[in-house]
C-alpha cells in the first residue's frame, strides 16, 4: 500500500507504485524516504537507521545511485521499511467502564495492551484503547478485538547521545475486530503504513480519519464501515483485489461471498427531541418522531462518548425506553440504520435525570374516589430512603393552585381536613434526611362531596302516617331507617326507596322515632348517613271519652 510523502524529521513514507486502491497483495514493497542531511553516508546511516547495518549497498540498489559514496543534502532515499529498526510498543486502555477485559481478565483504566491481546467488552460496557501513534479505538458495547501490529519505526538518525525518544518514529499499527463494533480515531500524522481494521472479510484503512467498523458474525458473516472524516480504503480480503475508495459522508457493507463493497451515502441524523426538563422518573422515555428507519441509540456518561453506558436499537417510530441510570446528567446519540445495516450520521443530545428519591407510592384515597366534607385520611407505602415526605393538594391537575402544602411529614399516613366541595389532587415527594427532596410522585385525585340535607316532616294530618322528605339527586338510591333509639339499634323499618320521601304507616306505638337517610349514587359512592329527625308519637287519649259519662255520674 502507498501512504503520500510526509516531512517529519527528514523521514517521509512512499510506497513505490502501490496506491490504497491496489489490493494489499498487489502493493509493492512499503518505503520510507529519508532527506539526506549534512555529513550523511549510507554507511553512517546504516549503523544509525538499519537493523542490519551491513544492508547498506541494499538501499543504494533501490535507488539507483551510480556512486553510493555520493549523497548530497536535501537528497530523498528510498529506504524499505523491512530493514529500518522498529519495536513493538504497547497500546494503553486510557478508560474502561463496566466488564473491560484483556485476555479474559479484568482490565481496569491505565492497563497496558501488548500486540496480540484480546479486548472484550460486555454488553453496557465500553473501552478505549490509545496506540502508540496518540490514535484512539472505542470499542463498543458486546465487543471482541485484537490488537495487531503496534510497532514504532525509527524516524531519525541519532547525531547526538541522547536516545531516540520514544515517541519518536513512524507507527504501523492494525486492530483485528472479532465481533462488535469499534469507532477509530486515527491520528492525521506520520505514519509507516496506514492504520488498519481487519475483519473477517474486509481490510480497512486510512491515513488519518474518523470512522466505524463493525462485525456481525451472525449469518454469512457481514462487515461494514461508515466513513465521518478523511477517506477510507475498503477491501475484501478474499478478492484480492481494490475494493471501494470512500468519501466522508459514504459507507460500505461487505459480506462474506460479496466480490466488492456495496457502497452508499451515510443517512443523514435524525431529529431528537427537547430533552431540556429532567426525567423525574428512573425509566427515562421519550419517541423520535417521523422516522421510517430503526435507530442505534447511545447512552454515556461523558460529551465525548468514552464511557457509554447503554447501547440498544430503536425500531422505526418506537419509543426510546432506558432503564437502570443514576440520577445526573447523561448524553445521548442517535443513527438511523439504513435497509443495509450502515449507521448514519449522530445527533447528540443531553438530558438530565432526577428520579430519587422516588415517591411513595399512594395508596388511599383511590383515583376518583368520593369523601363527604371532613377530614380525610391519605395513605402511601413508605420509601425507605425517605426521613419525611412533602405533599401538596392543588385544585387543578397542574398545582397551579395549591391550596395545601405539607412539610415534614413523617411516617406512612396523615389526615387533612376539607370544608369545600370540589375535586382536589394531590401527590406526594420523598426528602432524605440530609434535605434532598426527589420529584413528585404522579398525582391522583379525589371529589369532597356535601353532607347530605336534613331531613324534614312527621305524623301527616290526620295520624294515620309518617311522612318524610329531603333533598337528594333524582338519579340517586335512598336508603332511609326508622328507629326507636337515636343510635339506630332498635330499627322498625327500613327501605331502598328511587325519591327523596318516605311515607308509612304510623307504628300505633307512642313514643320517640327516629329517621335517618343514605344516598347511593350511580357509581356505587354511598353518603354519610343524615343528620337524625326525631317525631314524637303521641299516646291516642280518645277512648276516655267513652267513660267521660261514668265519671260524671260518680
Amino acid at each position: 500500500m502507498r501512504l503520500l510523502p510526509i516531512s517529519c524529521a527528514g523521514l517521509l513514507l512512499a510506497a513505490a507504485s502501490a496506491t490504497l486502491a491496489q489490493a494489499p497483495a498487489a502493493a509493492a514493497e512499503a518505503t520510507l524516504e529519508y532527506t539526506v542531511e549534512q555529513r550523511d553516508t549510507l554507511i553512517w546511516l546504516g549503523k544509525n537507521l538499519l537493523v542490519d547495518p551491513s544492508a547498506w549497498p541494499e538501499v543504494a540498489r533501490t535507488n539507483r545511485l551510480p556512486n553510493p559514496n555520493h549523497i548530497v543534502p536535501g537528497q530523498r532515499l528510498r529506504i524499505p521499511a523491512r530493514l529500518l529498526r522498529s519495536v513493538d510498543v504497547p497500546a494503553t486502555l486510557v478508560a474502561a467502564s463496566g466488564d473491560v477485559r484483556v485476555d479474559g481478565k479484568a482490565a481496569p483504566a491505565g492497563a497496558t495492551v501488548n500486540p496480540g491481546q484480546t479486548i472484550t467488552t460486555a454488553e453496557a460496557s465500553t473501552a478505549i484503547l490509545q496506540l502508540g501513534d496518540g490514535s484512539r479505538v472505542k470499542v463498543m458495547p458486546g465487543t471482541e478485538t485484537v490488537l495487531g501490529q503496534n510497532r514504532r519505526y525509527q524516524l531519525k538518525a541519532n547525531r547526538s547521545a541522547e536516545p531516540v525518544g520514544e515517541s519518536e518514529g513512524l507507527f504501523a499499527s492494525t486492530m483485528r475486530l472479532v465481533r462488535g463494533s469499534v469507532d477509530m480515531a486515527a491520528t492525521k500524522v506520520p505514519r509507516a503504513k496506514p492504520l488498519e481494521v481487519t475483519t473477517p472479510t474486509a481490510v480497512i484503512g486510512v491515513r488519518g480519519t474518523e470512522y466505524r467498523v463493525h462485525h456481525d458474525s451472525q449469518g454469512v458473516g457481514t462487515s461494514r464501515t461508515e466513513v465521518l472524516e478523511g477517506k477510507v480504503q475498503a477491501d475484501i480480503t478474499a478478492t484480492g483485489k481494490p475494493g471501494a475508495a470512500l468519501n466522508e459522508g459514504f459507507g460500505a457493507v461487505m459480506p462474506t461471498g460479496a466480490k466488492e463493497p456495496a457502497v452508499a451515502a451515510l443517512a443523514d441524523a435524525p431529529k431528537l427531541p427537547a430533552l431540556n426538563a429532567p426525567f423525574e422518573r428512573p425509566m427515562v422515555r421519550f419517541t423520535v418522531q417521523g422516522e421510517s428507519l430503526s435507530l442505534r441509540l447511545q447512552v454515556a456518561e461523558d460529551p465525548q462518548f468514552e464511557r457509554i453506558v447503554r447501547d440498544q436499537r430503536i425500531a422505526p417510530g418506537g419509543d426510546v425506553r432506558i432503564a437502570g441510570l443514576e440520577d445526573g446528567t447523561w448524553y445521548v446519540r442517535a443513527r438511523r440504520i439504513d435497509a443495509n445495516g450502515l449507521e448514519g450520521r449522530d445527533a447528540k443530545s443531553k438530558f438530565v435525570l432526577h428520579a430519587r428519591p422516588e415517591p411513595p407510592a399512594a395508596m388511599a384515597p383511590e383515583q376518583n374516589a368520593k369523601r363527604p366534607v371532613g377530614e380525610v385520611q391519605l395513605v402511601w407505602a413508605e420509601n425507605t430512603e425517605a426521613g419525611s415526605y412533602g405533599l401538596q393538594v392543588a385544585k387543578d391537575a397542574s398545582f397551579q393552585t395549591v391550596v395545601k402544602d405539607v412539610k415534614g411529614i413523617v411516617g406512612a399516613n396523615t389526615k387533612l381536613k376539607f370544608e369545600e366541595t370540589g375535586i382536589y389532587h394531590w401527590r406526594m415527594a420523598s426528602v432524605r434526611p440530609n434535605g434532598d427532596r426527589g420529584p413528585w410522585g404522579d398525582a391522583r385525585k379525589f371529589e369532597i362531596k356535601p353532607l347530605p340535607a336534613s331531613p324534614e316532616g312527621g305524623l301527616s294530618g290526620d295520624g294515620k302516617q309518617m311522612k318524610l322528605s329531603w333533598s337528594a339527586r333524582a338519579e340517586d338510591r335512598q336508603q332511609v331507617e326508622l328507629s326507636r333509639n337515636p343510635d339506630f339499634t332498635d330499627v322498625v323499618a327500613r327501605a331502598e326507596l328511587a325519591q327523596s320521601e318516605w311515607a308509612i304507616d304510623n307504628p300505633g306505638l307512642p313514643g320517640a322515632y327516629y329517621f335517618r337517610y343514605r344516598s347511593v349514587e350511580p357509581d356505587g359512592y354511598i353518603t354519610p348517613w343524615s343528620s337524625t329527625l326525631k317525631i314524637e308519637i303521641p299516646r291516642d287519649w280518645t277512648f276516655l271519652w267513652y267513660f267521660l259519662p261514668f265519671v260524671l255520674a260518680l
